[in-house]
């Protein structure tokens, strides 16, 4: 798929920002203070989420789904016995491994991506993906929740970032979908903005929130949302606790 392909190329080249696209974590660009600034943002993000989603302080286990290069796996694996990171890129998963070690860093293991998660194995206190699925069009993504969704365990908890609406046009955002079926447009787009020109597209996806919410609730969850708005979008938080 197109999309996978992207992230391989964002995990080879310029894989912190591929995960966080602030122009500061840019291969080449980023100083010591961002890269601490990006991995305290995990820590930040990942106690948000435990106190929002009600998670108990200390878990068996837990999921990141998208792991990247280990922003969120490493504040997860100071909160639980094991941590499973899961990427669709080799590459990011080898530079996480690296981060990892680095911080000494040794309940947590990887896997690859697929849409059945075929490769992950067991249930899970906790799964998590943030800034993920909102890259991957809604038709693969609502698969691959409803499989996250059966990897939680009984009284398990699942916390998952969608974007669920925007604020452009039509025409816009038929203008942003040719870029991503259309290179040359991406190209153009990439060279006036003073990008390196083959960058790919950074695709956006929205959600239809009330079938997430159905397929949820078919699956013995129970869910509460925290909403954000980002520049230009709706942005929602649900999290979702599994029936015992």
């Amino acid at each position: 798929m197109g999309t996978d392909r992207d992230w391989e190329q964002w995990g080879a080249t310029d894989p912190y920002f591929g995960v966080f696209s602030r122009e500061k974590f840019r291969s080449g660009r980023m100083s010591g203070d961002a890269k601490t600034e990006f991995f305290a943002s995990g820590e930040e993000h990942i106690a948000r989420v435990f106190k929002e989603a009600g998670v108990e302080d200390r878990i068996r286990s837990a999921l990141d789904f998208g792991c990247g290069v280990g922003r969120l796996v490493i504040p997860l694996a100071r909160r639980a016995d094991q941590v499973m990171g899961v990427d669709i890129s080799p590459s990011m998963i080898a530079e996480a491994e690296r981060n990892c070690a680095a911080a000494g860093v040794l309940n947590v293991s990887f896997v690859g991506s697929d849409d059945s998660l075929s490769r992950i194995k067991g249930e899970f206190d906790l799964v998590h993906s943030y800034i993920v699925l909102q890259h991957i069009p809604w038709r693969r993504g609502r698969i691959i929740l409803q499989s996250l969704a059966d990897r939680v365990a009984p009284g398990g908890h699942l916390a998952v970032q969608i974007l669920t609406g925007h604020d452009a046009s039509p025409i816009i955002r038929s203008l942003v979908r040719l870029r991503y079926v259309f290179p040359p447009a991406n190209w153009l787009r990439n060279l006036i903005r003073g990008r390196p020109m083959l960058e790919p597209a950074m695709q956006l996806h929205m959600y239809d929130l009330d079938v997430v919410k159905s397929d949820l609730a078919q699956r013995g969850f129970s869910c509460t949302q925290s909403d954000e708005h980002w520049p230009g979008f709706r942005s929602t938080l649900l999290y979702a606790k599994r029936s015992q």
